[in-house]
């Protein structure tokens, strides 16, 4: 793979930065790029580097159309994330659409030479229990709107402003038609941790839902935290702690 190829996917490496134990790679949630992740790096240990994930249609690669399919982006994104492991242990971290990623993720690289020691999905419904909350991709732009209203994350000038919805809403389309057409086509095995964080008030993701990703698994670990749907960025400290306990690989 060329350097060039794998700069689309990650930012650059800091030479100046000391050679970390672990690497965290982190997943965006639908609309979002892997930048919000950016401070996280600062609220982790020294030997965690936070190594936020470009997807396609949106920050630096704005200019090209965004997946509509989990699969793909995970066929697209594996041999990029294992080279950028560079032989380190390495966690999987997704939010809500990112979550649905970095689980087809880990199926594709759990039985390859180098599998994530970890996979934490946050905020999302396990792809083999039928949604509750409907279908959003499909919706009128208004109606579309309102639900992204209700999930929160978003702040309510942005929905009201026409210029920003028509940059962003095929965006927020594509990732939302990617998140509920996929489906899983298998479960992690024992070599690969998976462990699922839920939002106490997620109106997408309920608590209860979030647990039955114990059957998707071997060796499962579910925590619910307080909040709503964007809890890891009302509650990061608390879940920074959680990933870093995870990161700890022995």
């Amino acid at each position: 793979m060329s350097v060039t190829t794998e700069g689309l996917w990650f930012p650059p490496d800091d030479p100046a930065a000391s050679r970390p134990a672990v690497r965290l790679f982190c997943l965006p949630h639908g609309g979002a790029d892997g930048a919000v992740f950016r401070p996280w790096q600062d609220m982790t240990g020294p030997g965690i580097e936070v190594v936020p994930v470009r997807l396609p249609g949106r920050g630096a690669r704005m200019a090209e159309p965004a997946e509509r399919s989990v699969v793909r982006l995970g066929e697209r994104l594996a041999e990029p994330v294992s080279h950028r492991a560079g032989g380190l242990p390495y966690v999987l971290f997704g939010h809500s659409m990112g979550a649905l990623l970095a689980y087809e993720l880990g199926l594709a690289l759990q039985d390859g030479p180098r599998p994530p020691a970890a996979v934490v999905v946050s905020g999302t419904v396990p792809p083999h229990v039928p949604r509750t909350t409907g279908t959003m991709h499909l919706l009128p732009d208004t109606d579309f709107r309102d639900r992204l209203g209700r999930l929160g994350g978003i702040p309510p000038e942005l929905l009201s402003e026409e210029e920003w919805l028509e940059l962003f809403l095929p965006l927020l389309r594509a990732d939302f038609e990617a998140a509920e057409t996929y489906r899983t086509r298998g479960a992690l095995s024992s070599a690969v941790r998976l462990v699922a964080l839920g939002g106490a008030d997620d109106p997408a993701a309920p608590p209860a839902e979030v647990a039955r990703w114990r059957e998707l698994g071997t060796d499962v670990t579910v925590r619910i935290f307080p909040g709503g749907h964007f809890f890891p960025f009302e509650s990061t400290a608390e879940v920074l702690t959680l990933l870093s306990d995870v990161c700890a690989v022995r």
